[in-house]
């Protein structure tokens, strides 16, 4: 696993996922939201998020969490792990209430500089939809990619066990090095 994309509704535990690999596979991760956002969440066009996209995916390496589905094609077909976290809707949704009462006003790393996590009821709608419109599309996508590495994850259970192989692969690596 080289280039690492992981993709699921809001709330389905990308940025923890993505961090964790960073600790175990030190591999840097790119945050979608931060890198398609200005501060005060303007909106960077179309075709600079296109080039922002193809400089990442030129890399050796990366880690690429978010999915904003009308522009996955680029790092989907470089990648070429796919992790796609099926949570549950109603679990994603508590992540995200209990996310911005959290961080309420706080910044994040995962979202662009200036800007704060907003919970409004556009996008508590947008995460509820999730199932029904691009859960589909993404599933529909994911047929295509026949000679990719696709990791389905479902609950906190599968992540916890697809986290941990890799990381006592990594402890032993370490152990080994040291001697």
């Amino acid at each position: 696993m080289e280039k690492i994309a992981i993709i699921g509704a809001p709330g389905a535990g990308k940025t923890t996922l993505a961090r964790n690999l960073y600790r175990i596979l030190n591999i840097k991760v790119r945050h979608l939201d931060r890198l398609f956002w200005k501060p005060g969440w303007q909106s960077i066009d179309g075709p600079t998020r296109i080039d922002t996209m193809q400089d990442i995916i030129r890399e050796k390496q990366w880690i690429i969490e978010g999915t904003y589905l009308y522009s996955s094609e680029p790092r989907l077909n470089e990648a070429d792990t796919i992790i796609f976290l099926d949570t549950p809707i109603l679990v994603c949704l508590l992540r995200v209430i209990k996310r911005h009462r959290k961080d309420r006003g706080r910044f994040r790393r995962d979202i662009p500089e200036g800007c704060v996590d907003k919970l409004t009821p556009h996008r508590m709608l947008k995460l509820l939809v999730f199932p029904i419109q691009d859960r589909i599309k993404l599933k529909q996508k994911l047929r295509t990619y026949k000679s990719k590495q696709i990791i389905w994850l479902r609950s906190n259970r599968e992540v916890e066990d697809f986290l941990a192989p890799l990381e006592q692969k990594a402890n032993k690596m370490e152990v080994t090095s040291v001697r």
